[in-house]
């Protein structure tokens, strides 16, 4: 559910609103590290390195499809203005 809200963030205008949930769990991560003190284990470090790379990916392709849309909507308005 998150992902995919994530990814219509990053579809939008304000694409800098895809990035707030790798920002969050950078945020989570530096919280157990740092206040809670808690030690990492090679499954928490590599469960963590999953979720930012789906997240960055995420990101990327929310980006790739806004782009593409715009693309689209500039094209259409280049043909009607020219057949105008």
């Amino acid at each position: 559910m998150l992902m995919i809200l994530q990814e219509r963030l990053s579809a939008t205008k304000l694409g800098f609103l895809g990035g707030v949930l790798p920002l969050a769990g950078i945020a989570a991560m530096v919280y157990r590290l740092i206040i809670s003190k808690t030690y990492f284990s090679t499954q928490l470090i590599i469960a963590y390195v999953v979720f930012f790379i789906v997240t960055i990916l995420l990101w990327i392709v929310g980006r790739y499809e806004y782009r593409q849309k715009e693309l689209k909507c500039m094209k259409a308005k280049d043909i009607d203005q020219g057949e105008g």
